[in-house]
């Protein structure tokens, strides 16, 4: 297997090169969430859809933690958001991406609390948790895996986590459904998909062989290392359906921040 990385564009220029490949089943793309469900409501250019592919299974997935710095004071979710309501200047939250979940949640966070918040956005995971450890931006959405250590060793609070259910990582962390925000629930997850016109033929044997592969203890605990989890099952069509509901969820909330991607 050959592995070529086509990072431009958060992903575009990658999944327009599926479009045009071979549906032999020798070409395929491992796509992301934003890749797939932001990406084509926040980039005129993008100009796909997820339809547009043939969508083979979700893989794997990981939630989001919603953590500040000690100095906010805020020992739970619901001390946060009166601190967030007192603040005399619209709180701030950080997100380790313009554009990604993380800065998206944030914005779904002030609805939710009717009260205007500041985006702060930085561009990779080390760069927001060195700012939040700093104090600088105390506040944001960030990577359970990033931020799982600086949590357990008191260096930040955790206050909610984004999956369905609670993290491996944080057992002691409510989810936002908990908390009240079922709303809020998302996960940054990874697929794969093929050209269009793959037969189903291949569609099949790439499905079993994925299944068979993300069954297996050793990939499992890879992944939990890793700070993802399995998504079992998600194949074909309900992949499809999933990504379709995202698209739609996350184009409102793209359309209200008045977001547009960098080509």
């Amino acid at each position: 297997m050959i592995v070529e990385n086509v990072p431009a564009a958060g992903g575009m220029i990658a999944a327009q090169q599926i479009l045009r490949a071979q549906p032999d089943g020798h070409t395929l793309l491992v796509n992301t969430a934003g890749m797939m469900t932001i990406t084509p409501n926040a980039n005129a250019r993008a100009q796909y859809r997820g339809g547009d592919f043939a969508q083979i299974c979700r893989g794997v997935e990981a939630g989001l933690v919603l953590a500040a710095h000690p100095q906010v004071g805020a020992k739970n979710f619901a001390e946060l958001q009166q601190w967030i309501k007192a603040q005399k200047q619209p709180a701030t939250y950080s997100s380790y991406s313009a554009g990604s979940p993380a800065h998206f949640l944030g914005y779904q966070l002030s609805e939710a609390l009717k009260t205007e918040m500041t985006h702060v956005p930085y561009k990779s995971s080390p760069q927001q948790i060195t700012d939040m450890l700093g104090g600088v931006a105390p506040l944001g959405f960030v990577q359970i895996a990033t931020a799982a250590p600086h949590i357990k060793a008191g260096k930040l609070v955790a206050y909610a986590t984004t999956g369905e259910k609670r993290a491996p990582q944080l057992p002691d962390v409510p989810t936002v459904a908990e908390v009240g925000l079922p709303q809020l629930a998302s996960t940054v997850w990874f697929g794969l998909s093929g050209p269009k016109a793959l037969p189903p033929a291949i569609v099949q044997r790439l499905t079993a062989a994925h299944e068979q592969i993300t069954a297996s203890p050793d990939f499992q605990a890879r992944m939990t290392t890793a700070g993802m989890t399995v998504s079992p099952g998600v194949c074909g069509d309900a992949f499809l359906k999933k990504m379709n509901g995202e698209t739609e969820r996350w184009g409102r909330v793209v359309k209200a921040t008045g977001f547009v991607a960098a080509d």
